[in-house]
């Protein structure tokens, strides 16, 4: 997740040690480090309370999307051939 230096802020905030050690295990079961394990459960548990409202900094998924495809990391799969359907061949 990339920060947003003029964005954002910085938590600190203090656990206790059984609480920690069970951010570490989703964290290394998410493959996500302490912090990115503990900002994603806040973000989920601040939509829960807030019923799904949408934040302020939400994107829309069209802009997601445009930004995924012009940062050029998506250009392999131009050379992919389409997929088919198992039914008719044609293109899905």
């Amino acid at each position: 997740m990339a920060a947003r230096a003029s964005r954002t802020v910085q938590v600190n905030i203090r656990v206790e040690p059984a609480l920690y050690r069970t951010l570490e295990a989703l964290a290394r079961q998410e493959r996500r480090s302490v912090p990115q394990a503990a900002l994603r459960l806040i973000e989920d548990g601040l939509r829960r309370q807030t019923r799904g409202a949408a934040w302020a900094d939400d994107f829309p998924p069209q802009e997601i999307a445009r930004l995924a495809s012009g940062g050029g990391g998506f250009g392999w799969l131009a050379d992919e051939p389409d997929l088919y359907g198992s039914d008719d061949g044609e293109p899905a």
